[in-house]
């Protein structure tokens, strides 16, 4: 595993958070892959204080499980938190357009087109892919004006990317992604709620297709 290596004291803590949590979204550490503390603090750069200070918050959030007297182990991604995570997101998606459509004018729609473009032009980089895909969709909810809604769908967002980078190792396709985008466009250029919400829906419902298939856990 290639780290980035902390440059400031006051941010090793924060720095090895985000890059371990980073490599676990990512999947160059494997869900249920043990850590080992020593090469951590080598790869990062840092000391063993700030580095367990990393490893407390990430287990707090969920995201690694220490075991007593065995080691600290990578979550492995649970079908009930699957579950739990694509309902969230679909009730919360389906309500973002709801509140949004309403609210479109042509600027928004430029700028709509203008991430997916970006989402297009990133087909040969998954790792990049996924984030761009983030973003549109954080766009979407930023739209709604609904500062709470955001949130909630920002906060969902790093577990929902850990499941979409085990989509890609699944098989799913860019070029399919890519095309569900498209008919999520469709129906926002034509204020039609039903058929934007059908197309979030069909593309969220994909998403858990695809990795269910393949789902080992």
């Amino acid at each position: 595993m290639n780290f980035l290596k902390a440059e400031q004291p006051q941010l090793f803590k924060d720095h090895a958070y985000n890059e371990i949590k980073k490599a676990i979204i990512q999947h160059e550490i494997e869900p249920g892959s043990m850590l080992n503390e020593r090469s951590l603090s080598e790869s990062l750069g840092i000391s063993r204080t700030p580095l367990k200070l990393a490893l407390q918050q990430l287990e707090l959030e969920g995201w690694i499980t220490s075991v007593p007297r065995k080691g600290i182990f990578i979550k492995t991604i649970n079908k009930s938190d699957v579950d739990d995570i694509f309902q969230l997101r679909k009730a919360n998606e389906v309500l973002v357009i709801e509140l949004l459509i309403p609210l479109l004018d042509d600027e928004a729609i430029a700028k709509i087109e203008e991430l997916d473009e970006q989402l297009s032009g990133n087909k040969e980089d998954p790792v990049q892919f996924v984030y761009c895909d983030s973003s549109f969709h954080l766009f979407l909810a930023e739209l709604s004006q609904n500062l709470r809604l955001y949130q909630l769908i920002e906060n969902l967002t790093d577990h929902f990317n850990w499941y979409r980078f085990a989509s890609l190792k699944a098989g799913k396709s860019l070029d399919e992604i890519h095309y569900e985008h498209t008919l999520i466009i469709e129906g926002l250029k034509a204020r039609n709620v039903r058929q934007t919400t059908d197309a979030v829906l069909n593309h969220i419902d994909k998403a858990y297709a695809t990795l269910m298939v393949n789902f080992q856990g």
